[in-house]
């Protein structure tokens, strides 16, 4: 059974995957907003060894609270990302995003993902993904870009797990 956050954030998943299948103009409006929630989203949470932590301070305390969005206008946005290879094992997930930033200097200051993807009678790849892009058309440049060097390349939504240095 999910938790009321958890029916919230499934129910904002596919308002965004729908917003994004048909290129909704109203995702341009909301990338503070959904900067703001990746950068919460991607914190390792706080730990919580029982109701007071190690330093004395209270589990509650430790929690970053929300960005005051009271002035804001209700908008939402979507980061595009690069899909630049696969990999079976997430050890090579990381040794990749190094090769390749080697090869590709366009590669320098953007953050690497990955996702998992089932393919069924194929098994199961992890998808390394470059980004973020604020725009299709910049995430196609850098696309280009990469192809220009022989690699494969592909345009995709930023989501995923970071990848870990």
């Amino acid at each position: 059974m999910s938790t009321p956050e958890g029916a919230q954030a499934l129910r904002l998943a596919e308002a965004l995957s729908s917003a994004a299948g048909s290129n909704d103009p109203v995702l341009g409006t909301v990338v503070p907003e959904m900067m703001a929630l990746e950068a919460a989203l991607s914190r390792p949470p706080a730990p919580m060894a029982g109701p007071e932590m190690a330093s004395g301070e209270s589990a509650a305390a430790a929690l970053v609270p929300a960005p005051d969005l009271s002035g804001a206008i209700p908008v939402m946005s979507l980061m595009h990302a690069i899909h630049l290879a696969s990999y079976r094992e997430a050890r090579h997930v990381a040794e990749g995003w190094h090769a390749l930033q080697g090869q590709h200097p366009e590669l320098s200051g953007l953050q690497a993902r990955y996702v998992e993807v089932d393919l069924g009678g194929q098994g199961v790849y992890l998808r390394l993904l470059a980004g973020p892009f604020d725009t299709e058309a910049d995430a196609t440049q850098a696309c280009l870009a990469v192809r220009a060097r022989q690699d494969w390349c592909a345009v995709t939504p930023f989501d995923g797990i970071a990848v870990l240095p």
